[in-house]
């Protein structure tokens, strides 16, 4: 209970925590590359036969310097920088003035300390430098007919990363401690696609593949980023690389030059794939934290998926109008150990994966005129992961509309037009603590418009 409710509207009973002040953040990201690709065409008199081989390097570089300063002033309230809100859902006043604290720091710098521990810390932390070198060969062959193509190859890549980050104790003296690390690690990827055309109106295709994606480098880096509530971020360079083995089968029928229908079916049986977790009360380098979050790997996932679409432009006296809808199901299901405890396996949706998307498109394209208004729809989906699964942070479903319009005026000459969120979709994040939906994170935009000319030469 408050002993004086009042106080709470108060502005001069919030003090000033700190200033935190970014001198530099400086992101550097450099990359090389070179290929290789020879081929020789064989033809048979069934058909064509295709060898091919290739080499691929890629070299990249990427560092981030951040200087960050701390000030304290103990003599600052919030009403010395006082506003009017703008948030209209409720009231939350008071509320510091937009620019009121910035334009405060700048005209009083004098009446600031200067906390150089916490300063320091943070910007050796931040600091990281990653290297990344890909080395990569393939060979392939290609069979092609009339009605059937068949490729099938195999590619290898070996991949070494460098990774050198600082870490902070917290100790009397700041004595951040230089760490290096490197892995290495190669890869066998195999490959066989066939599509074959057993009719002129029919299109079958069949793949089966082997695929490998590589974990970002800000994930990897061995870096660490606090933030105004002392939460922190922090860098995983143990992170293992996605790899999975994909199925996929599709077919489609055209049911005429101006529209087909399709549908495929897919499955991808993934290990190592990475989500970011949360972790209340969290320690890092012999520091609580409130919540620490780090992206971990996953130990397995198992995805399988259907594709519907269909499109069609119309004739007669609807001829201009253009019909386009596609919608995927996908079922994607991981498991992670609760702090590696092998023993203690959790089923979770795989992150970032909606179970239901689907897009919808009417348009009209005839002459000098094109317009199109789409709607796009996905699922909620797991969004960050905590050590309960009732704490677990997902994203609500989404719709969205759009409208697009050009006007050809002459060969050189297109008048554009966009109209974008016309239905001023929202972004909600929830988590499901007491078999409901917690409010974690809520905001709303409102639509964009811009339109102009295109001139081509």
């Amino acid at each position: 209970m408050i002993a004086d409710p009042g106080s709470f509207y108060d502005p001069s009973a919030y003090e000033l925590n700190d200033i935190e002040y970014t001198a530099l953040s400086d992101a550097q990201d450099e990359e090389w590359a070179a290929k290789l690709d020879l081929g020789h065409r064989i033809p048979l008199d069934s058909g064509e036969f295709t060898v091919q081989a290739g080499f691929k390097g890629r070299w990249r570089e990427k560092t981030y310097d951040k200087t960050v300063e701390f000030y304290e002033n103990d003599a600052l309230t919030l009403a010395d920088v006082l506003g009017a809100q703008t948030y209209r859902f409720t009231d939350i006043d008071p509320v510091p003035s937009f620019t009121g604290a910035t334009d405060y720091f700048h005209a009083n710098f004098a009446d600031f300390e200067f906390q150089d521990e916490d300063s320091a810390y943070d910007s050796a932390a931040a600091d990281y430098a990653a290297e990344e070198d890909v080395l990569a060969g393939y060979l392939l062959g290609r069979w092609d007919t009339s009605e059937l193509t068949v490729i099938g190859g195999v590619r290898y890549e070996h991949t070494s990363t460098d990774l050198t980050g600082n870490t902070v104790f917290e100790d009397d003296v700041f004595n951040p401690v230089v760490q290096t690390f490197r892995n290495d690690y190669d890869q066998w990827l195999p490959s066989l696609n066939i599509r074959w055309e057993p009719q002129n109106d029919l299109v079958l295709r069949l793949a089966g593949y082997r695929s490998l994606v590589r974990p970002k480098l800000s994930k990897l880096a061995p870096r660490a980023e606090v933030n105004e509530d002392d939460e922190i971020e922090v860098g995983n360079p143990d992170l293992k690389p996605y790899e999975a083995w994909n199925f996929d089968a599709s077919a489609e029928y055209y049911m005429s030059s101006n529209g087909a229908v399709t549908a495929a079916v897919f499955y991808k049986d993934v290990k190592n794939y990475i989500v970011d977790r949360v972790v209340d009360d969290g320690v890092f380098n012999g520091i609580t934290y409130p919540e620490l979050a780090q992206p971990i790997n996953g130990d397995s996932a198992e995805i399988f998926g259907v594709e519907l679409g269909v499109s069609q432009a119309l004739t007669g006296a609807l001829d201009g109008l253009i019909v386009q809808a596609n919608y995927t199901y996908t079922d994607a299901k991981g498991t992670v150990f609760a702090d590696g405890d092998v023993s203690d396996p959790r089923r979770i949706p795989l992150p970032a994966t909606s179970k239901h998307t689907a897009n919808i498109s009417l348009g009209y394209d005839k002459g000098p005129i094109d317009i199109r208004l789409s709607g796009t729809y996905r699922d909620k989906y797991l969004d960050e992961l905590d050590d309960e699964a009732d704490f677990d942070r997902y994203v609500d479903d989404h719709f969205q509309l759009d409208l697009s319009a050009k006007f050809r005026v002459t060969k050189q000459v297109q008048l554009f037009y966009e109209w974008v969120n016309i239905n001023n979709a929202k972004y909600y994040a929830y988590n499901r603590l007491g078999g409901q939906r917690n409010l974690l994170q809520y905001e709303e935009y409102n639509w964009t418009m811009k339109g102009g000319v295109r001139l081509t030469f």
